[in-house]
């Protein structure tokens, strides 16, 4: 039941943060795309013409940008599971309980691993699944394979899986720290934990420490996620990811 009693602030929560993250990484791709080109002209460095580097800085403003929006909902939502007796009569409480306590700050002393955990997170996601589609569709024409029916679906899923895997990785310290710092009231400093969990038995493996149900609970909600955004792309009139 006490994982349950996250439900409120993880639907909420990460409703609002996929919105601001894919909508500012796709809103920020002409500008970066024409700012990267320009550099590039003046500079004569063609390293700034890389798409990598430039879905790499969409990613990384979309994942700050969800950093912000995400830590109030999940500061209440870790506190909850951690503590299923906070909040007795559900996560709306929880949270009028948060802020008398401890007050805004309450809500964002997470801000930090936050920070750490949702920009590699994003960018691993959102610019792998980008270069596995597209590397996926480049392969099956250069092969004379047509891109039709079941493949515009399958080439998203496979995206989409490994994707999860490299983002569920990438983030798992910084998600480690953000838990310990949220578990419960305080002024637990993120800076402190990575510093005992490096001092460990465990050393840098402590970061890891439930990577496998993570990689389980995070890779079913990534590919489902990826795919419904692309699709949703597809009905707003954009070509689907790496098509193009």
């Amino acid at each position: 039941m006490s994982l349950w009693a996250g439900l409120g602030p993880t639907y909420w929560g990460y409703m609002m943060e996929g919105a601001v993250k894919f909508g500012v990484y796709e809103g920020l791709k002409p500008a970066i795309a024409s700012l990267m080109s320009r550099l590039a002209s003046v500079t004569f460095l063609g390293f700034f013409n890389s798409q990598l580097l430039a879905f790499s800085m969409c990613a990384s403003v979309s994942g700050l940008a969800a950093s912000l929006v995400l830590c109030p909902m999940e500061a209440l939502r870790i506190r909850l599971v951690a503590e299923p007796d906070f909040a007795p009569k559900g996560w709306i409480q929880g949270g009028f309980k948060m802020m008398s306590h401890e007050g805004v700050g309450g809500f964002f002393k997470g801000i930090n691993p936050m920070i750490l955990k949702q920009v590699p997170y994003t960018v691993t996601k959102n610019v792998s699944f980008d270069l596995i589609t597209k590397m996926f569709y480049s392969t099956l024409r250069q092969s004379g394979v047509a891109v039709a029916g079941a493949m515009t679906f399958t080439i998203p899923l496979v995206a989409a899986a490994i994707a999860s895997v490299l983002s569920s990785l990438s983030s798992q310290p910084g998600d480690m720290v953000l838990s310990l710092v949220n578990a419960h009231e305080g002024d637990a400093k993120s800076r402190d934990i990575w510093r005992s969990i490096v001092r460990s038995e465990r050393g840098v493996r402590g970061f890891f420490v439930g990577a496998k149900t993570r990689l389980l609970h995070v890779g079913v909600i990534v590919t489902i996620q990826l795919l419904i955004y692309d699709y949703v792309k597809r009905l707003c009139g954009i070509a689907a990811t790496g098509s193009c």
